[in-house]
């Protein structure tokens, strides 16, 4: 359930940035690095989850 919670939170952030993305106020390569950032947390929570 808690990695549910994170796996929503990453798509509303992806959501947002790809939204900021196409209203051109960030650039495609800028939009890229931030939802690499979010995935990588991503990932980590999910690794966190599975070590507890």
């Amino acid at each position: 359930m808690a990695f549910n919670a994170h796996l929503q939170e990453f798509s509303q952030r992806v959501n947002y940035i790809s939204s900021l993305q196409t209203a051109g106020k960030i650039s495609p390569e800028e939009a890229y690095k931030q939802i690499h950032h979010q995935w990588m947390q991503l990932k980590s929570a999910k690794k966190s989850l599975l070590n507890s």
